[in-house]
């Protein structure tokens, strides 16, 4: 009993990151609100539209918005139908996938910030919060003297944590998630 409370639990904060508009034109699935990013990053954009979604009702834009700027992501989002982008979700209907990876630029102020996703016809919004950190500057290689100050240096860092490489964000919270609900169902 204590295993499907668990597993309920799982299924409903992986469930719940799905924002709908107020029209039921689209779902954002990222980003997830109020999760961190990182100038010279990219911020995944992903958002479903509905089946009978046309141009004549939605013209959807995204925009990165701060306390002292607004920057246009993408000013006309994709809202074709495409095959590819086809999926279907709970209750049977179909939805399009999309997906726009916007590449925070390199100067952007550390801070709170909002991902706007904007319908140009009816000027509903959904607005997700999110929180920009400055950019990781990396170190110049340190001059030594010899013939090795000529060869190219190699760095390898880790991308386990680098949220461009996830598809909507969830992957690591997911993780998390399981990870502490296994050990919750080991102190049973």
């Amino acid at each position: 009993m204590k295993f499907f409370i668990l597993l309920s639990a799982l299924a409903l904060a992986v469930k719940a990151q799905v924002i709908q508009s107020p029209t039921y034109q689209f779902n954002v699935t990222s980003p997830t609100p109020n999760s961190p990013y990182v100038a010279n990053q990219i911020l995944p954009c992903i958002y479903d539209i509905a089946e009978n979604t046309t141009s004549y009702n939605l013209q959807l834009s995204i925009l990165l918005i701060g306390s002292n700027s607004s920057t246009p992501m993408i000013m006309s989002a994709d809202i074709s139908q495409g095959f590819s982008f086809q999926k279907k979700i709970d209750g049977g209907a179909i939805v399009y996938e999309h997906q726009l990876n916007y590449n925070i630029p390199v100067n952007t102020t550390a801070g709170s910030y909002e991902v706007v996703y904007l319908d140009n016809l009816t000027q509903t919004r959904v607005s997700i919060p999110i929180t920009i950190g400055t950019a990781v500057v990396p170190k110049p290689p340190s001059q030594s003297t010899g013939s090795a100050a000529n060869e190219p240096s190699s760095t390898t860092t880790s991308k386990f944590f680098d949220k461009s490489n996830s598809a909507n964000g969830l992957e690591i919270t997911s993780f998390f998630l399981v990870a502490s609900l296994a050990l919750a169902l080991v102190h049973l």
